[in-house]
C-alpha cells in the first residue's frame, strides 16, 4: 500500500509542472545501460531508468521517446534490452551509440540508423554520427540538409538528437566533456559545417546528446556536471543528458505547446524527489 502511494505522490509530482496549454511531450534518456563498472549487467536498460517506466506511461500526450544511445554495453544484451523498451506504451526511436553494435545488425533491428519525420508541425531528426568519426557527412549530410530545406522550413521546432557530442570542442565548447572520445577525428565538421547550416535557419533548433552521465564527479574528481548540460546560442539549444553515475542520473521531459513553445522537465532517477535536480535552464554554459 505504502508502495502505491508513493507512485501516485511521483505522478503527481510531475503532473503538476507538466505545462497546461502543451501540445504534446517526448522524453530523452542517454547511455541507458547505466553504470560501466558493471558493464550494463544482464538485465537490459538500467534498473534506476526502468524503474521510471511506469511514470513516463503515465504522462498525458507522452508521443515517443528517444534513447540517445548506449542502450547496450554490448549488442549481445540487446534481448533484454527490447524486452525493457517493450514496456513502453509509446513508439521508442534509437540513436546508435558506440556500444550498440555494428551499422548493418543495428539497422537490421532498427531501420535505418539516421531518419526524420513531422509531428505536429515540428520537425525531428535522428544522425548517426558513429558512420564517419562524429562528422555529419556523404550521403548522411545530403539527407539532413533535404529534410531542413523540404520539411524543416514549415515547421515551428527543429530537434535533432544524436548520441555523441558533437558540438563539444576543446577550445569552444569543453564543457561537458563527453564520456568517450572514441572513433572521433581529430576535428568533426560540427563547427564548420553543420553548426552554419542550423544557424542559418532563423528558427529553434534543438539538439540532444546523450554520451554524457557514465562517471559522476564523485567518481571521477570532476570539477562540473557532466550528467546534463543546456547551451543556447543564437537559435540553437544544445542539451546533454545522461545516467550510470549513480548520484545525479537523469532523463528529460520535453514538452511542446500548441504554439511551438518548448519547455522541459529533468528528472532525477536517484532518491525519492524526481525534481531534486531543479530545472534543467539551471546548468546553462556557454559556448565561446
Amino acid at each position: 500500500m505504502k508502495r502505491y502511494f508513493f507512485f501516485l505522490l511521483l505522478i503527481s509530482m510531475v503532473s503538476c509542472k507538466e505545462t497546461e496549454q502543451k501540445d504534446f511531450s517526448f522524453f530523452i534518456a542517454g547511455h541507458t545501460y547505466g553504470d560501466p563498472l558493471k558493464k550494463g549487467g544482464n538485465n537490459g536498460l538500467y534498473k534506476p531508468f526502468t524503474n521510471k517506466i511506469p511514470l513516463i506511461n503515465s504522462q498525458n500526450n507522452m508521443e515517443f521517446g528517444v534513447l540517445l544511445g548506449d542502450v547496450v554495453w554490448k549488442p549481445n544484451k540487446w534481448q533484454q534490452a527490447k524486452a525493457d523498451i517493450s514496456k513502453f506504451n509509446m513508439p521508442i526511436y534509437v540513436a546508435r551509440g558506440n556500444h550498440d553494435g555494428p551499422l548493418d545488425k543495428f539497422e537490421a533491428d532498427f531501420g535505418k540508423s539516421y531518419k526524420s519525420f513531422v509531428l505536429n508541425d515540428n520537425l525531428f531528426v535522428i544522425l548517426d554520427p558513429n558512420i564517419d568519426k562524429w562528422n555529419i557527412s556523404n550521403e548522411q549530410l545530403v539527407f539532413l540538409k533535404n529534410r531542413l530545406r523540404i520539411e524543416g522550413k514549415n515547421v515551428k521546432n527543429i530537434f535533432i538528437f544524436c548520441h555523441q557530442v558533437i558540438w563539444w570542442s576543446k577550445d569552444k565548447s569543453p564543457i561537458p566533456r563527453p564520456n568517450s572520445l572514441q572513433n572521433k577525428a581529430e576535428t568533426p565538421n560540427y563547427w564548420s559545417v553543420i553548426e552554419p547550416i542550423l544557424r542559418e535557419l532563423e528558427k529553434p533548433v534543438y539538439l540532444f546528446a546523450g554520451d554524457v552521465g557514465a562517471f559522476s564527479k564523485e567518481r571521477k574528481k570532476k570539477n562540473h556536471i557532466i550528467e546534463y548540460s543546456y547551451q543556447n546560442t543564437d537559435n540553437i539549444t544544445y542539451i546533454s543528458s545522461g545516467m550510470g553515475g549513480g548520484v545525479r542520473d537523469n532523463f528529460v521531459i520535453v514538452d511542446v505547446s500548441k504554439e511551438g513553445i518548448v519547455s522541459f522537465r529533468l528528472i532525477h532517477l536517484n532518491g525519492n524527489d524526481i525534481n531534486s535536480l531543479g530545472k534543467l535552464e539551471d546548468y546553462t554554459i556557454s559556448i565561446d
